[in-house]
């Protein structure tokens, strides 16, 4: 798994069960796993399937049109074209299933739900092609920025406080460059293992192990 290569990707879809909404449209990078540098793109457009609902309130939301959405591929080619591209990018290894790629997005398991139905339409599951374990950048600001708990944690209020420019959001190629980049930024804090003097003097004030257990739990 240390040499697969990550797979940041998104969908927009025409509402919020996969068992009643199509994908509309997805898209995704492929980053090297040791530079982060990108490696490949695709994007598409999917045609309706399936006789699911597209809801007005989710184009609304997005910057996709009914008119992309019919210029799109129908989702049998999706499913085709799509595991083409991953397989594509499998890391090279004597076992294949440590060859596939890490799945990383924003609340991703939104869309691994939307990709495994439209794919089990066509007798495969993405499982074939992404490791079971993934990289969720929600989940990666709830803990460096969830002190709260109220925080918002979407995708253009994480990048916000990292300061990466997020234009169009809910396009889905430019959902998944910033998501590219919010990925690298926390990559790059957790490789460099590197904290703020703001956070060290934090982490050198907060109580905790055996001190807590033996004088605040006392109490």
């Amino acid at each position: 798994m240390t040499r697969s290569f990550y797979c940041v990707h998104d969908c927009e879809t025409g509402g919020l069960d996969e068992n009643k909404n199509p994908i509309t449209q997805y898209a995704c990078v492929i980053l090297d796993y040791k530079t982060l540098k990108e490696i490949d793109r695709w994007e598409t457009y999917v045609k309706p399937y399936n006789d699911l609902v597209i809801e007005k309130q989710a184009l609304d939301h997005t910057m996709v049109t009914m008119s992309d959405i019919n210029n799109g591929i129908s989702v049998k080619k999706f499913v085709k074209t799509a595991t083409s591209f991953w397989e594509q990018h499998r890391a090279k290894t004597k076992n294949r299933e440590k060859g596939r790629l890490v799945s990383v997005g924003h609340n991703i398991p939104f869309d691994h739900r939307f990709l495994d139905y439209a794919m089990r339409l066509e007798g495969d599951t993405i499982w074939e092609y992404f490791q079971p374990g993934f990289l969720d950048t929600l989940m990666l600001g709830k803990l460096t920025w969830g002190i709260n708990g109220d925080e918002k944690m979407t995708l253009t209020d994480c990048c916000a406080r990292c300061k990466i420019k997020l234009t169009d959001a809910h396009g889905a190629m430019n959902d998944v460059e910033a998501t590219a980049d919010l990925f690298r930024w926390f990559m790059k804090k957790l490789r460099t293992g590197k904290a703020t003097a703001a956070e060290a003097a934090e982490e050198v004030k907060r109580v905790k192990g055996q001190k807590f257990f033996e004088f605040e739990c006392a109490k």
